[in-house]
C-alpha cells in the first residue's frame, strides 16, 4: 500500500461542481444551467474552426497567439496586444495569476457571494481565501475594503457577478481601485461584461490603463458562444503580463479554439443579436416571476435569479423543473439555498421555465 499523499492545502481544497447534465428525461432538456448562448457560436467561427481543423491538426498553433491577440487588440480597442494573454478559458488566468502572485501565508479576497473558481484557486495554492460581505447580494466597496489586510495578495471582483447578476458601477470600481493598497492585485472579472455594450466594455478596458495593479480578464464562454472550446484572455499591466507568459504552457489554447476566437472577437452583428435577445427575455423572465411571487432581481448578465422563499421550496421547484426537463443551476453553495439561478435561453426554452415555474406556485 502506497504512502502517497496530496499536499494538505490540495486535499483540503473542494472542488468547483459544475451545472452538470439532466440523465433519463422524457423528451428535450432545456439546458438553463450553465449561462451558455443559446445561439451557439458566431457563424464565422464555425466556419473558421472547420478551415482550421482542413488545414491540418499535427502542427503545433503559434504558441505567442499572435493573430489571435491581435484580433482581440483590434475590436477591443487596445494598443499594446503584448498586454494581452490568452488562455483555455478565463478560469486558467484565474489559476495562473493566483500561482504567480498568491500562495501559503497570503490571502486571495473575494465577495460573499462570488464565482467559486476564485476559493479553489486560492486554497489550491495554499492561499487563504477570504470573503468580504455582500448586502443585497452586491458587493460593496467599504466591506471589500475593511477585508483587506497586509496578507491580501490578490482581489477577485466579477461585475457583473456570477452568479447572482449584480455589478457596481464603473465609478464605485474607480473608488475601490484608488483605495487599494499598492501590494494588492486587483482583478475584475468580466465575463458578462458584452451583456452590457461597447461602451461598459470599454470602460473596463480602462480601468487597466488608470492604475499598474489592475487586471481585466474576459472570456468566449458567454456571449461568443464558444464554452466547449474553452478561451478566454486578460489585458493587464506589461510586467505582468511577462510574468504571466513566464509559467503560462506554451499552447495552452488550441489551433481551433484561437481561430473561433479570431473569427468572432470582432462579429458585432452576432454580439448585437445575441446581447438584445438576452435584454429582451431577461426582463421578461423578472416580470414573470415577480409575478409568480418569486422575489428576482434585476440582472445585469444573462441569467435571472429567483427567489423561493425557502431553501426546501427551492429544492422542490429544481425537482418540478427536473421532471419537466429543464435543468438550472442550484445555488446553496453560494450561500445562497433559497435561490435559483435560471440561465436566458432560447425563446422556447425560456417559455417553458416559465411555464413549470407557473404551474409549480400554483400548486404551491
Amino acid at each position: 500500500m502506497n504512502t502517497i499523499k496530496p499536499l494538505d492545502h490540495i486535499a483540503n481544497t473542494k472542488a468547483y461542481v459544475p451545472g452538470g447534465k439532466l440523465h433519463g428525461a422524457a423528451g428535450p432538456v432545456a439546458m438553463l444551467a450553465s449561462n451558455e448562448n443559446p445561439f451557439g457560436p458566431s457563424p464565422l467561427a464555425i466556419e473558421a474552426i472547420r478551415a482550421a481543423a482542413a488545414e491540418g491538426l499535427q502542427i503545433y498553433p503559434d504558441p505567442d497567439y499572435t493573430a489571435l491577440r491581435g484580433a482581440i487588440a483590434a475590436a477591443k480597442g487596445i494598443g499594446d496586444p503584448a498586454r494581452i494573454v490568452t488562455s483555455a478559458g478565463s478560469d486558467e488566468i484565474i489559476h495562473l495569476l493566483t500561482q504567480c502572485y498568491a500562495g501559503p501565508g497570503d490571502e486571495v479576497l473575494f465577495t460573499e457571494h462570488a464565482f467559486s473558481m476564485y476559493e479553489v484557486s486560492a486554497r489550491s495554492h495554499g492561499a487563504a481565501a477570504v470573503k468580504a460581505p455582500e448586502t443585497d447580494m452586491t458587493a460593496g466597496v467599504n466591506s471589500v475594503l475593511g477585508a483587506v489586510s497586509p496578507r491580501t495578495k490578490i482581489l477577485f471582483l466579477a461585475n457583473p457577478n456570477n452568479p447572482t447578476g449584480t455589478m457596481l458601477s464603473v465609478e464605485a470600481l474607480k473608488s475601490l481601485q484608488d483605495a487599494l493598497p499598492p501590494h494588492v492585485l486587483f482583478v475584475v472579472d468580466g465575463a458578462y461584461s458584452e451583456y452590457l455594450g461597447p461602451d461598459y466594455e470599454a470602460e473596463l478596458r480602462d480601468l487597466v490603463d488608470r492604475r499598474d495593479t489592475t487586471v481585466m480578464m474576459r472570456t468566449f464562454s458567454k456571449i461568443y458562444g464558444l464554452a466547449a472550446a474553452r478561451l478566454g484572455w486578460a489585458y493587464m499591466p506589461r510586467p505582468i503580463a511577462d510574468t504571466f507568459q513566464r509559467i503560462r504552457g506554451p499552447f495552452n489554447v488550441n489551433a481551433l479554439a484561437a481561430a473561433a476566437g479570431i473569427a468572432s472577437v470582432g462579429d458585432e452583428a452576432f454580439l448585437k443579436r445575441s446581447r438584445d435577445h438576452n435584454t429582451l427575455w431577461r426582463a421578461r423572465m423578472t416580470g414573470a416571476l415577480n409575478a409568480m411571487g418569486l422575489a428576482t432581481p434585476d440582472s445585469h448578465a444573462n441569467f435571472v435569479v429567483p427567489d423561493f422563499g425557502s431553501a426546501a421550496r427551492a429544492a422542490d421547484a429544481n425537482q418540478a423543473l427536473k421532471d419537466a426537463g429543464i435543468l438550472v443551476r442550484a445555488i446553496g453553495g453560494y450561500g445562497l439555498p433559497s435561490k435559483l439561478r435560471i440561465t436566458v435561453g432560447g425563446a422556447e426554452d425560456n417559455t417553458r421555465v416559465l411555464d413549470a415555474l407557473q404551474a409549480f406556485t400554483a400548486k404551491r
